[in-house]
């Protein structure tokens, strides 16, 4: 008899969205410690140089519907937002247990045998806590603004296809060479190499049948936003047909959500939520008593999700972490 999988709780602390990123440092390296404290098992960041307003957010990352799609934005989008490498290196040393990651890196952004090499680093210094994210970025404004190329949506994932081959080169092969269509390296050794065997956990971002497709033969694990609970389990299915038709154990390959919990008794203030973050899917959005956001998070354990990302509103500033880690994490047994 095998032993239950214990679910797993992230805390996301830098999303683009107004209300869902930790802008200061000193308050991201508090947050961090509170929710090591509470018993949390990662943080993460996402990466991103500009911000949105929730509506463009949702709208150019395309996870709204069509109706949503054409609504205007509200409100200035710019919110303060670290750079992502820097500050998970920096919390590397303001925290003990916690597990770093990323959710999730553009792929466009480093070349993947210089990340190897960063991601190495963070990983000896961290002494083996990074889980690395990959996505193949979508935020066009974004690349166009830094002068970065910005490729075809097929380019994009078939080059992030290719540089999960090359991390994995880097980090376990004496004298890695790698020749795709976008990557080359020949030579690109990493020295010291991670802590971590046989690499760092590799996951990537993305709700594509294609970029799934590619976690299967590449990644440890894949994460998707605002999903309903029966639509992760179709991909959960999806996801083992995949694997077993390459014979990889699908227990090898998790599956991870993104929602955002927001624990309230107040009917009142679970209507502001909903109407302020109303560019987020109904299905993306956790609240009510403490209770009932532990029923809707089983649902999700039913259809085969353990390992959540928690993105809390206002997190710095008000209680919701300490409920979520006193009132419901206790409570997320496997």
């Amino acid at each position: 008899m095998t032993d239950p999988v214990r679910p797993h709780a992230g805390l996301i602390l830098a999303l683009t969205i107004r209300g869902l990123s930790v802008g200061a440092y000193p308050d991201m390296a508090r947050v961090a410690k509170t929710a090591e404290s509470h018993g949390f098992g990662s943080v993460w960041l996402c990466d991103h140089f500009l911000t949105l307003s929730p509506d463009d957010y949702v709208r150019d990352a395309g996870i709204a519907d069509s109706a949503e799609a054409d609504a205007p934005a509200e409100g200035p989008s710019s919110i303060p937002l670290l750079e992502c490498w820097t500050a998970l290196s920096a919390l590397s040393r303001d925290t003990t247990t916690l597990r770093l990651g990323t959710s999730v890196l553009c792929n466009s952004y480093r070349h993947p045998a210089v990340l190897a090499k960063m991601a190495a680093t963070l990983d000896v210094i961290s002494d083996g806590r990074l889980d690395l994210g990959l996505g193949a970025g979508w935020f066009q404004q974004e690349f166009e603004a830094y002068g970065i190329p910005f490729p075809s949506t097929g380019d994009r994932v078939s080059a992030l296809a290719e540089s999960l081959q090359v991390l994995r080169s880097v980090w376990t092969e004496p004298n890695p060479r790698f020749h795709g269509k976008f990557y080359e390296i020949d030579g690109a050794i990493c020295d010291p190499p991670p802590v971590q065997r046989p690499h760092p956990p590799l996951w990537i971002g993305g709700e594509g049948a294609r970029v799934s497709r590619i976690a299967v033969r590449h990644a440890n694990g894949i994460n998707v936003r605002w999903w309903a609970a029966a639509k992760c389990a179709e991909r959960r299915a999806l996801l083992d047909r995949e694997c077993e038709a390459i014979g990889r154990d699908p227990a090898t390959l998790e599956l991870s959500l993104t929602t955002l919990i927001a624990p309230t008794e107040s009917a009142a203030e679970q209507e502001q939520l909903r109407a302020r973050f109303k560019s987020i899917p109904e299905s993306g959005l956790i609240t009510g008593s403490p209770e009932a956001c532990l029923e809707r998070l089983r649902e999700y354990q039913d259809a085969g999700i353990n390992h959540f990302l928690f993105t809390i509103p206002d997190v710095a500033e008000s209680d919701r972490l300490d409920v979520v880690g006193e009132q419901i994490l206790p409570h997320l047994s496997a």
